[in-house]
């Protein structure tokens, strides 16, 4: 899974029946963090610039109606991560690797 930040701040959960992995990429570069902080606030929180705390409660609201068994897949891929220590100890968030954007270079 991936939860994706657009450049226009809007947020999405990309490749959702990936249960495997869960990182976030986010369409800005690090030098825009703090205005990425903004954009997360209620749903992610950065963890200096390499991890982010997502809310468990918006991951799951973003379940596929058609998709029964989703739920329930991804309370087996937390349970898994828990093993790891990447869910919090109030079990309310999931750490994921942060990707930023690539800085952009001026044009000569």
């Amino acid at each position: 899974m991936i939860v994706h930040l657009n450049t226009e701040g809007q947020l999405s959960l990309a490749e959702r029946d990936d249960f495997k992995r869960l990182h976030c990429e986010f369409a800005q570069p690090i030098s825009h963090a703090p205005a990425v902080r903004q954009q997360l606030a209620g749903i992610a929180e950065i963890e200096g610039t390499e991890a982010a705390w997502i809310e468990l409660d918006w991951m799951r609201r973003q379940a596929p109606p058609t998709v029964a068994t989703w739920l329930h897949d991804l309370e087996q891929m937390l349970a898994r991560a828990k093993l790891h220590g990447w869910v919090s100890p109030d079990g309310r968030r999931v750490r994921a690797h942060v990707i930023w954007a690539a800085p952009q270079t001026p044009a000569p």
